[in-house]
């Protein structure tokens, strides 16, 4: 046996062929190495300008100085505003009458009037001449437009108006393409309409008006008395609690006036979500969303944090002074308030690495010196050269990393910073500054 190995190992043939393959091994083996330190499976990701919110989601309570209106008992109200519009002291809110047929007939009458001033309009010469078709059919398919997205967006208070102005052009059309010479039959008919309207409206018993200036809101809900409104900022969390809580108290009354312009929304958070509300005390602003009533954003001040100690819930105040129609009705509502609004340069998390980096500065007396410190930064592929480039963090989540776009130079350790539109490197193996890859 020993014979037969020792013969094999002897023979020409088989010992080059041993020696070849092991060459082959070890030529292959450099190459996969020389392969691998230039071809890394570098991917890459194209650094972008991106805004994130920090951003709390809580449940609150709507607190305004508000009084109840009076009056209107026996009677049918015929409100002459809307819900939010401004009312001086004193001001008409609603008139009285005594059937509903007469508030019918009074808001017909509205409708009429403002048909009969269009018609007047179009019969006196002006702009009018002037249009061509053309012209009046783009009109009337921007106001479609307009009106569609008027009702997708909930705002049926603005369709009123924009229908009015979209009958307008359609019999500004009329007479500019000479269907019809002018509208002097159906003024005639208006007016007449007009007159009977007029009978039919009567006189008003009465009216209902505002015992403050303010906001009008037209209708109530028993708690406008659930927080005491000269007593909103020093709120604890167990007062906002208890008013969260509360039962309406029964009503009747025929709408309300919030008298201030400065409105409350007060809500609890949790000692790790205080502390940004705390660093905005005294003034600082957030914006409040109120995703179950409108896509508005309402800017607001932090007028108060009140928290016990540092480890429990606080209780969160926060001012405004915005109002319109849906926030007039607003009271125990969820909102998503953005504490701060982060704008720069977008990275994932993937991209970011720790280095330590040497720089050479000068001290006092102009010696130069070294000096090494570990910093956050990225890798950037221009061309086929990976340089490293230092970032500063401005906000962080488990996805990504939002970098100051323009940081001061005198904390930077690398000549430059990430800039938009850098090739920013998210994978790869054996990565250091100055690398070529192929």
């Amino acid at each position: 046996m020993q014979k037969g190995m020792e013969s094999v190992m002897n023979n020409p043939l088989l010992r080059r062929i041993a020696a070849s393959a092991i060459a082959f091994l070890l030529l292959f083996y450099v190459g996969y190495q020389i392969y691998r330190s230039h071809h890394t499976g570098i991917q890459t990701e194209t650094a972008a300008y991106f805004t994130a919110s920090d951003s709390v989601m809580v449940s609150g309570i709507a607190v305004r100085d508000e009084a109840l209106l009076k009056g209107g008992d026996g009677g049918v109200i015929d409100y002459v505003l809307s819900a939010g519009d401004k009312v001086a002291k004193g001001g008409t809110v609603a008139e009285i009458y005594s059937s509903a047929q007469q508030v019918a007939a009074r808001h017909e009458m509205e409708t009429v009037n403002s048909e009969i001033n269009q018609l007047e309009a179009l019969q006196s010469p002006g702009d009018t001449y002037a249009a061509s078709p053309d012209s009046l059919d783009e009109q009337i398919h921007r106001q479609i437009s307009e009106m569609a997205g008027q009702t997708v967006a909930g705002s049926f208070l603005s369709l009123t108006q924009s229908r009015e102005d979209l009958q307008y052009l359609l019999n500004e059309r009329q007479i500019i393409t000479g269907k019809v010479t002018d509208f002097s039959s159906r003024l005639k008919n208006l007016q007449a309409k007009l007159d009977e309207l007029k009978k039919q409206a009567g006189a008003a018993l009465g009216k209902i008006v505002s015992p403050a200036s303010g906001y009008f809101i037209s209708s109530t809900d028993g708690l406008e008395t659930a927080i005491d409104f000269t007593k909103v900022q020093g709120l604890t969390c167990d007062q906002i609690q208890t008013a969260l809580g509360a039962k309406a108290a029964a009503g009747g009354s025929p709408g309300k006036i919030s008298k201030d312009y400065e409105w409350y929304f007060v809500f609890n958070v949790s000692s790790g979500q205080a502390t940004g509300f705390r660093q905005l005390a005294d003034g600082g602003t957030v914006s409040l969303q109120f995703p179950f009533v409108s896509n508005l954003t309402v800017p607001a001040s932090v007028a108060a944090v009140n928290q016990s100690g540092s480890d429990s819930p606080a209780a969160v105040i926060l001012e405004c002074n915005y109002m319109n129609s849906e926030l007039a009705d607003i009271r125990k509502e969820t909102a998503q308030v953005v504490v701060h609004q982060y704008t720069g340069i977008r990275i994932s998390q993937k991209s970011l690495h720790f280095e330590t980096v040497s720089k050479t500065t000068k001290d006092e007396k102009g010696k130069a010196k070294t000096v090494k410190k570990e910093v956050s930064g990225v890798y950037i592929l221009h061309g086929n050269q990976i340089s490293f480039r230092q970032v500063v963090p401005l906000y962080s989540t488990d996805d990504y990393v939002i970098c100051d776009p323009n940081p001061s130079s005198d904390g930077l350790m690398t000549d430059e910073t990430l800039k938009l539109h850098d090739e920013v490197v998210v994978e790869g193996t054996d990565l250091y500054d100055g690398k070529v890859v192929q």
